[in-house]
């Protein structure tokens, strides 16, 4: 990856969480970063230190954290970025002249794209804001008070990347790279629930934890409880 975009793409993280976050302290926006994001403190941590603080002796970060970066943005990936952002040199005829008929056809074409934008507009404006859980997923809806749901801003990063797990023993849990932690889970009781980023419980509003080697070695099943995981 590209060097000075990766370090485009975190100064861009680090202002959109300043509009979102009261307080602009490093420790501040790394917290808001995870929470918003499925990126960890520390790995929000080590992007600050080296492409805000300018700290040298900082690796490199794996291509799984600078797409959940680009998604924060609005960008589906890390290529999408690229793709959205490439400028194209546009090259112009000096002292052309533009005639009557150019002007007629530019007029034409700005009424159209005038009469496209309203329409786009109107038809985003009745898009859903907000969303709610469902089950093990976050989902569209109005922003209507309900008193038996929790509704929320609309994330369109948390509503793609935030779901409810089930897990076995052949999951992934910790990044190969880096060794961040890749699932995050809730207790209560003898009960255990398994999330793919970090926040707060979708329904209770607790925090969730990062999951360690021990949550897996105790509450992991090491078979899928189906015919073929289990040894003849």
């Amino acid at each position: 990856m590209n060097e000075e975009m990766i370090n485009e793409i975190v100064q861009k993280v680090f202002a959109k969480a300043k509009t979102e976050c009261a307080i602009h302290t490093n420790n501040a926006l790394n917290n808001h970063i995870e929470n918003s994001t499925a990126i960890s403190y520390k790995t929000a941590e080590r992007l600050c230190q080296k492409y805000i603080d300018k700290k040298d002796n900082i690796g490199k970060q794996s291509e799984h954290t600078i797409n959940v970066l680009c998604q924060y943005l609005g960008y589906e990936s890390f290529s999408d970025y690229v793709k959205q952002n490439s400028k194209e040199k546009i090259s112009l005829e000096d002292n052309k002249v533009v005639t009557k008929k150019n002007w007629k056809l530019i007029t034409a074409i700005s009424l159209i794209v005038v009469v496209g934008l309203i329409l786009g507009l109107s038809e985003k404006s009745k898009e859903p804001k907000c969303m709610v859980w469902r089950i093990d997923h976050y989902e569209k809806t109005d922003c209507t008070t309900s008193y038996t749901e929790n509704i929320i801003p609309l994330d369109e990063v948390r509503l793609q990347t935030f779901k409810k797990v089930k897990v076995n023993i052949t999951c992934t849990f910790f990044d190969e790279t880096t060794g961040e932690p890749t699932k995050w889970y809730y207790k209560s009781g003898n009960n255990i629930e398994f999330y793919t980023g970090p926040g707060l419980h979708p329904v209770n509003g607790k925090t969730l934890k990062a999951i360690t080697e021990h949550i897996v070695d105790k509450y992991v099943p090491i078979h899928t409880y189906e015919e073929s995981s289990f040894a003849e």
